[in-house]
């Protein structure tokens, strides 16, 4: 494959990309049972599934991962906090490095967020035959595997 060729396919696969999250949005995650409280692609829940997935991180931390600047972060930690599903530790060799952890209510949140997003998309899903099924399943994996050399991977 030329550089040309490589450059025309970068095109498309970033113009796809950018097509595909709003049609994967409006297609499997927009539910209006979860108006009004935190949904799949809202910021306080990705927040939580970091810190869930990556342990207890600072709040810079956690906004550098999101794209978030640490004056937007602090309103955003504090929601969480009030609704119990995060809190504040103070680190163990610096008292002034505070890390964000999940509670049990913020773990018992994120994992019926993840079912009913995963119902949600399964039911979706449903009316596709055997094959795509299939195919689609093929297809996610290798997107996986590719996407996983790129940076931090997935």
């Amino acid at each position: 494959m030329t550089e040309e060729i490589k450059e025309e396919k970068l095109e498309g696969i970033a113009d796809s990309f950018l097509l595909f999250f709003p049609l994967f949005y409006r297609k499997f995650l927009r539910v209006a049972s979860w108006k009004n409280r935190v949904n799949p692609i809202n910021t306080q829940f990705q927040v939580l599934a970091i810190v869930l997935h990556s342990g207890n991180l600072q709040t810079s931390e956690i906004g550098r991962r999101l794209g978030i600047s640490s004056p937007n972060m602090t309103p955003l930690i504090d929601r969480l906090i009030e609704k119990g599903y995060a809190e504040r530790l103070s680190g163990s060799q610096d008292r002034r490095v505070i890390k964000i952890a999940i509670t049990e209510k913020g773990r018992r949140f994120v994992a019926g967020r993840r079912r009913l997003m995963r119902n949600e998309i399964k039911k979706n899903l449903s009316t596709l035959s055997i094959e795509d099924v299939s195919t689609l399943s093929g297809a996610i994996e290798t997107f996986r595997q590719v996407i996983g050399r790129v940076g931090n991977g997935l």
